[in-house]
Order: C-alpha cells, then structure tokens, then sequence
C-alpha cells in the first residue's frame, strides 16, 4: 500500500494513482499503452493495473495461501529472472487458475465497476476473555461489471493480524482484506482486530469513484455491550441509501449546482494572480496560496456518489456565489442542511491550523431570502442544520457567497433538505 500516494489522493487531490484511475475511466489498458500522449501517466498505470491482477489473482488463490507461494516463489528465484511462461504454469499448477484468460480481460476491459460505501463504525467489543476492535460498514457495487476493493488496516503497532503485501509500513501493521462484488451486489462486512486501528482505508482499484481511495481515522474508540463479535462478509438485499425517502440532496456534480466565476480580470490580477489553467478538471488542494475563484477539487471527506468532490475558494467580498437548486416534489416545511468540511493544514511541528471560515448562505423561502451564517470554525464536519423553512414553490433555491475571512477557505459542496 502506497500510504505516500494515499495521502496526497486525500489532501491534495491528484496523486499519481488517482491520474491512471482517471485515465482508466476513458480509455483501456490496451489503449493506453498504445497512446504516445499517455507516456507521463503510463508507469503510474501499469502500477494500478498491475495491483488489480494480483488482487484478483490472490481473491481467486486465497490471500494467505498466495502470499506464501508468492515468498516461495521470490527465494526460489532470488537475483533470477522468471519467464512468463513459467510463472503461468507455477499459478496453474499450485491453484488450478489459467492467467491468459483473467489477463485478456483486464487487458481490454472497457468498463469499470462503481462503489457506494455507507459510514464506517468502530466499536470495542468483548470476545470471550479479550476485548477486540469490530469495523463494520457496507458496500454496494451499482455498475455492471464485478469489481475488487481492498480493505486496508492500519494498526498504531504492537502486531495483531498477519502481514501480507504491502506490510510493515513505518513501524506499523498493515492488514489487508479483499472483497469480491459482482454487479449490482451489496455486501455487510465486519472485521475483528485484536488491536486497536488507526485507520481503514478503501482502496477502490480501478474504478469510477474518485478518489479512489478513502480513508477514515479512528480516535478513541468506544466499548458497545451491547454488540455481538462477529468477523463475516454477507451478502444484503438492501443497497447502500445515498438518502432516505424524505431526504432530497444536490450535490456540487448535479446539474442543479452552478458557480459565478471572475469574468473581468484586470492585467494587473493577472500579474499578480498568475492562475494557469489547469488541464485536468480536478485540482489539488492548495492551503498557501488558495485559489480566488472556485476551484474543484477532490477529498475523501466530501460528499459524493462516486465521485466526491467539491469547490473551494479563499474569503473574498462576496462577489462570487455557489448556487444550489433543488428540485420539490412538493411545497412545505423543509430542515436545510449543508454538508461542512473542515480544512486542516499541518505544518512540521504536526499541529494543525483552522482554514475555515465564516459561511454566509442566502436561502430563498417564503419569507424571502434570509441570511444564515454557519461557523465554519466550531461547527462540526458533516451535516449541519441551517434551519427549517417553508418552501411553496418546486425549487428551493441556496445560495453560498464567498463573503469571508481572506486567510480562512470556504468549500461549496453539498445541500440536503429533509421533509417535516
């Protein structure tokens, strides 16, 4: 597991993985490598692709059992090169699987699969005489394709659990699990770690989510006694819900979002500003010098479908405005909500410093447009209640300005109203 890679998928945006996933969305590997405009991206490529084939390779073996042919395999042939032929034959004779077939697919594969995760829980729980660290969380394939996820655990050390591909990372234990999804299925899944985890991340290969990984960190995990031990992966009928039946959503992707963007720049802006386009319609994160016009970008923390993304901006004088338009299927009283990520910059000293500022929305009801003001500082991430308003139209219209500190960052992301 490239934790370096995963870090600056999370903070920054645009790891090299994250580009070949990108690049795997429109185009096969095949293709790919037959590109001379895809040299920069094709190391990072063949990288991703060629994880993809051993993970399926391992699923298919069983992980423990590859593992220890794959060390077998490496001391047999230590400072010697294996022909392909003859690593075909060792995988076909030890686990009964042909690679030319598997490999054909994931060679021309057009289509890739697309992953919804619901949140995921961490709870200490008794198992017989020891007490254990139960993850549980769910995942639903949506696309027509199967598709692997890999499951990383990473422990604050100490041992527990085994050490496959990817371990030792620093000092700390790195237990990876793989799940297998065909089209369209849901799995529950609940693991059982003797120690305590310092994060799981999610590791969606290729796939159509971006990122394509995501990581959620464990802080003071509490003891339920009330929850059973239990290690399974079991297949649901019920999919992950992005909303509930009274819940309506827009998300900063819908085409009910729109932004104002600078139309006017002086030379002088220019001069000053030297803002270059950027060629990828994502960016990366940019806490030292923030972008003054809304800027998309991409962040394990945002909300999102596949892809979780988002806009963000520095404080401004409120010139620029983030739009979002929801769509009613009748009149009434709503609960408002906005979705908040909370910016952190670390520095060496690995302190974090505030970014967030004020967030000034205008909200256009019945009563007319009323301002509201959520402390971008104290309020928590996630979900936050704006208020409750009465909407009579089809179309509640919010609106986000950019009005704010010019030191603290504002992020545009996603509005939920649920019916009362």
């Amino acid at each position: 597991t490239d934790m370096r890679s995963v870090f600056m998928s999370s903070m920054q945006g645009q790891s090299p993985d994250e580009l070949a996933n990108i690049s795997l969305q429109d185009s096969t590997f095949q293709e790919i490598l037959a590109d001379p405009k895809q040299k920069g991206i094709i190391e990072s490529v063949i990288k991703l692709k060629g994880d993809v084939l051993f993970s399926m390779i391992e699923w298919k073996a069983g992980q423990e059992e590859f593992q220890a042919f794959l060390r077998s395999l490496l001391n047999d042939y230590t400072h010697k090169n294996i022909t392909f032929e003859d690593f075909s034959q060792k995988i076909y004779d030890r686990f009964g699987l042909e690679l030319i077939p598997l490999m054909d697919e994931w060679f021309k594969a057009k289509t890739l699969p697309g992953y919804l995760f619901s949140g995921v829980k961490a709870v200490k729980v008794k198992s017989e005489d020891q007490m254990q660290t139960m993850v549980t969380f769910k995942v639903t394939n949506f696309s027509d394709t199967e598709g692997l996820v890999k499951v990383s655990f990473r422990l604050g050390g100490g041992g527990g659990g085994g050490r496959g591909r990817g371990g030792g990372m620093g000092g700390s234990d790195m237990i990876n699990k793989l799940v297998y999804l065909q089209p369209h299925q849901t799995k529950d899944l609940s693991y059982l770690l003797n120690v305590d985890p310092r994060m799981v991340i999610l590791n969606t290969l290729t796939s159509k989510n971006i990122p394509q990984t995501m990581m959620t960190f464990f802080r003071d995990i509490e003891e339920d006694t009330k929850a059973k031990p239990i290690e399974s992966e079991t297949v649901s009928e019920t999919p992950v819900l992005m909303a509930l039946p009274n819940e309506i959503i827009v998300d900063n992707e819908d085409p009910q979002f729109s932004i104002t963007e600078i139309e006017n720049i002086s030379l002088l802006e220019k001069w000053i500003l030297k803002e270059k386009p950027n060629q990828s319609k994502y960016s990366g994160m940019n806490f030292w010098r923030p972008p003054s016009s809304w800027t998309l970008i991409t962040n394990t923390d945002f909300y999102g479908a596949y892809v979780r993304s988002a806009y963000y901006i520095k404080g401004g004088i409120g010139d620029l405005n983030a739009t979002w338009k929801v769509p009613l299927k009748k009149s009434g009283y709503y609960d408002v909500y906005y979705h908040l990520y909370k910016a952190r910059r670390f520095g060496r000293g690995g302190e974090g410093d505030d970014n967030n500022g004020d967030y000034n929305f205008t909200i256009h009801s019945d009563d007319g447009a009323e301002e509201q003001i959520l402390d971008g500082k104290n309020a928590e991430a996630g979900w936050n209640l704006l208020g409750t308003y009465s909407f009579g139209s089809d179309t509640a219209l919010i609106e986000l300005s950019n009005k704010s500190d010019a030191k603290k960052l504002l992020f545009a992301d996603a509005v939920k109203l649920v019916e009362q």
